[in-house]
């Protein structure tokens, strides 16, 4: 019996390190790995797709981003020509006008003239603080408003009064059909920029 005691124990250590060195459990755990590793190598192009989406979103909010650079420029330009006219008036008065002559200033008329050159300031810096601070774009109808009704002003002026030099004649045009086209230009970028976004959120 003492000489199987210390034999029985060593097939036992045989088997179960031939048991833990067996090549079906090792090969399934290696058959998973690679079976696992399969999906993670087509996750790039997964990813790939995912790139290109973003770059034709980017695009098309850069093409919507330069829309409005481009209308926020135009109504600086337009807010500066307002109010660079209004300043000029100011310092000039009604001497700045054409076919005014050299003859004797009327009072009363200078001084209205002068407050409503100041107006123009008023309404060409308007213009430019709209640009800057877009949050502010609602306002924009009210100004291009006023502006369109100076318009109306200029040709109630021709009507009862005769006929002015050409260059008003010219800005009456401008102040009667620019606002209109400023406002049509805004909603037409606005409605754009919407569809816009619409079609980038569609799957």
């Amino acid at each position: 019996m003492n000489s199987n005691t210390p034999d029985n124990p060593q097939p036992e250590r045989r088997s179960s390190s031939a048991d833990t060195g067996k090549g079906p459990a090792g090969s399934h755990g290696s058959d998973q790995t690679s079976a696992s590793g399969r999906p993670a190598a087509k996750q790039p192009a997964t990813g790939g797709t995912t790139v290109k989406t973003s770059k034709k979103d980017s695009t098309k909010s850069d093409k919507t981003g330069s829309d409005w650079s481009v209308f926020r420029t135009v109504v600086v330009l337009v807010g500066l020509v307002i109010a660079g006219f209004g300043g000029y008036y100011l310092i000039t008065g009604t001497a700045g006008l054409p076919e005014t002559g050299d003859g004797p200033v009327n009072p009363t008329l200078e001084n209205q003239f002068r407050f409503f050159a100041a107006m123009m300031i008023g309404v060409g810096a308007a213009f430019v603080t709209i640009a800057i601070k877009f949050q502010w774009a609602n306002m924009l109808w009210l100004v291009c408003l006023m502006v369109f009704i100076g318009g109306i002003g200029r040709v109630l002026s021709w009507a009862f009064s005769g006929t002015p030099h050409f260059l008003l004649i010219i800005l009456m045009v401008v102040e009667l059909a620019f606002p209109a086209a400023l406002l049509v230009w805004h909603r037409y970028i606005a409605k754009t920029s919407e569809l816009r976004r619409e079609y980038a959120a569609r799957p």
